[in-house]
């Protein structure tokens, strides 16, 4: 069995509920066979495009122990839940719980920092122009 990562995005409505995601998330890893190491809600945050008709969405990023033959059906079967609006699952070798907890707290701390932007100079004016290109970085 391999370990591998996964970030399941949930319909906001269902997601605001950790326990039901929690156990939508057991249905599909047992039904996969699967042995969850860690699960954790990361964030709810504004989606750049509608998905499924949703404008936000709940992430949460699960780790666990599977056999490589049932990840394209758990796959599967997150695409045939109405609650699940994506998931993504990666191979996470060599990631150990510490990583594991830090990935969740890393997130945290950078939603609580003030967020700065910074300008940069894009391109000078040419001669006799008085306007300045920046570009928001």
């Amino acid at each position: 069995m391999n370990q591998y990562e996964a970030m399941f995005l949930f319909d906001p409505t269902f997601g605001n509920n950790l326990e039901d995601c929690e156990a939508e998330i057991r249905r599909l890893m047992d039904r996969a066979e699967a042995e969850i190491l860690f699960c954790k809600k990361w964030d709810e945050r504004r989606l750049a495009y509608r998905i499924k008709g949703r404008k936000r969405g709940v992430y949460i990023l699960v780790y666990f122990y599977a056999p490589t033959s049932s990840i394209t059906p758990m796959e599967r079967d997150a695409q045939l839940s109405e609650n699940i609006l994506r998931l993504l699952v990666l191979r996470a070798e060599g990631v150990t719980s510490e990583m594991m907890e830090r990935a969740v707290t890393k997130t945290e701390q950078q939603d609580d920092a003030p967020r700065e932007s910074k300008v940069a100079v894009v391109a000078k004016p040419a001669a006799g122009e008085t306007d300045d290109v920046a570009k928001v970085v």
